[in-house]
């Protein structure tokens, strides 16, 4: 009678647990662009924010756990509806109730410097003399930014790894000075305050 209670409670646990990777996110990711178009707001962009091998796991509110499968990753959605700038959030675990900001400076910033954010990338870290760098002096990053942004005539992707914006292998980064006065740059560092600023207030909705 125990050894059976002991499996039941196993299986219910099991049960209880659902493992979400990249597809189910890229999937609530398209259907969330679909409602936007939907509601005839053409424009707009997110941002994906994830560190390979990364893994979290969440209590939600109904009793069960939810496990990033692999890697964890957040999307936040940005775009303006009825005078307010709003923000989503969603990750392997779902989706998350929208919120509206305090001001319209990320959609004024994107809206002056959509040019830029389209044509100039994060440059890949380069070194002087590359052959005389040892794989082993190298540090690994596998953090990454890809952000997409759609207005009414256009979308463009931008993407970069974090480790570009650093000086922290053997030799300087190149491209340490050009790439931190980038606009993506920019973006990113602003969207890092508004989510500091929203904080506790992102609720998953069911």
């Amino acid at each position: 009678m125990k050894k059976a209670l002991f499996i039941g409670i196993v299986l219910f646990g099991t049960f209880c647990i659902s493992q979400n990777d990249k597809e189910y996110v890229n999937a609530l990711v398209l259907e969330f662009e679909e409602s936007l178009k939907n509601r005839n707001i053409d424009t707009f962009f997110h941002t994906k924010r994830y560190c390979i091998g990364d893994v979290k796991i969440f209590k939600l509110d109904d009793g069960s756990i939810c496990i990033s499968k692999e890697t964890y990753y957040e999307v936040y959605f940005f775009w303006q509806e009825e005078n307010s700038t709003m923000i989503k959030k969603i990750d392997n675990c779902g989706l998350y109730f929208s919120l509206p900001l305090n001001g319209p400076q990320v959609f004024n910033f994107v809206s002056e410097h959509l040019e830029y954010l389209k044509s100039d990338p994060v440059k890949k870290y380069a070194v002087q003399n590359p052959e005389n760098v040892p794989t082993a002096f190298t540090q690994i990053y596998s953090c990454f930014r890809k952000f997409n942004f759609f207005t009414e005539n256009d979308s463009f992707i931008q993407e970069y790894n974090l480790f570009s914006l650093t000086n922290e292998s053997k030799q300087k980064n190149l491209h340490y000075e050009y790439n931190n006065t980038l606009k993506i740059v920019a973006l990113d560092k602003l969207i890092d305050s508004l989510i500091s600023e929203k904080g506790t207030m992102f609720k998953r909705q069911f």
